[in-house]
């Protein structure tokens, strides 16, 4: 499963995780979602219906991963180190250039769509 990431007439490709909640997530798209900063570790957005999850304490957040927060029932990309946490929810992996979501200053949309 594969979904795009398009802003700013940018695209980022991201491979998702072969588990239950990203095939949730996939099922849902396209979509449209407003994107935020937070932390200066991560890109989120809040989805319009929460998913089916529950956060996975093996899993270690790394530089680019795709992720669901299953308390605020949002998603985010990391684009800096994040410590683990029990609610994370690994959903997959940017492909490319990070740093063209990493740039973007504000609140700004993004449409995901299936690849």
């Amino acid at each position: 499963m594969q979904i795009k990431l398009l802003f700013d007439d940018k695209e980022l490709l991201i491979i998702l995780e072969e588990n239950e909640t990203s095939k949730q997530f996939y099922n849902t798209l396209p979509m449209e979602l407003k994107f935020s900063d937070f932390a200066k570790k991560e890109k989120i957005a809040h989805l319009p219906q929460t998913l089916n999850a529950k956060g996975n304490s093996t899993y270690k957040p790394q530089v680019g991963d795709l992720f669901y927060y299953a308390p605020w029932g949002n998603i985010g990309i990391f684009y800096e180190l994040q410590k683990a946490n029990d609610d994370l929810v690994f959903l997959g992996k940017v492909q490319g250039d990070l740093e063209i979501l990493k740039a973007q200053k504000g609140d700004f949309n993004v449409k995901i769509t299936k690849e």
